[in-house]
């Protein structure tokens, strides 16, 4: 775990229960060392990179509770609405515009 309860509410967060925190921060973690390179040699992480591996935990937590998604849409027999509500980006993608705010070019990893 990279932050603990304490860092996550004195940055201003609070989205994520105390209980449930270890685990999405945990999550948050793993998720930023797929795209990072040589996050987990980083010992000494700024306050940015804390900010950072706090939004992807409300991301994960949001998306694995199901919080804040729009109905889009019903059927009924012969009858169907469907709704959209502009370009809706999927789980990896907000993960992704989230580390290009928070990490430099040459830090993110795109595989080979």
């Amino acid at each position: 775990m990279y932050i603990t309860y304490g860092d996550y509410k004195n940055l201003g967060y609070s989205f994520i229960p105390e209980e449930e925190f270890p685990r999405y921060s945990d999550m948050s973690g793993k998720t930023i060392r797929r795209f990072i390179k040589n996050f987990t040699r980083m010992t000494d992480l700024s306050e940015d990179i804390k900010k950072c591996i706090c939004e992807i935990g409300d991301i994960l937590y949001a998306e694995h509770n199901q919080l804040k998604r729009p109905v889009a849409g019903f059927s009924n027999e012969n009858y169907r609405e469907q709704y959209f509500e502009g370009n809706r980006l999927s789980l990896n993608e907000r993960i992704w515009e989230t580390l290009r705010l928070y990490f430099v070019h040459e830090e993110i990893y795109r595989g080979v």
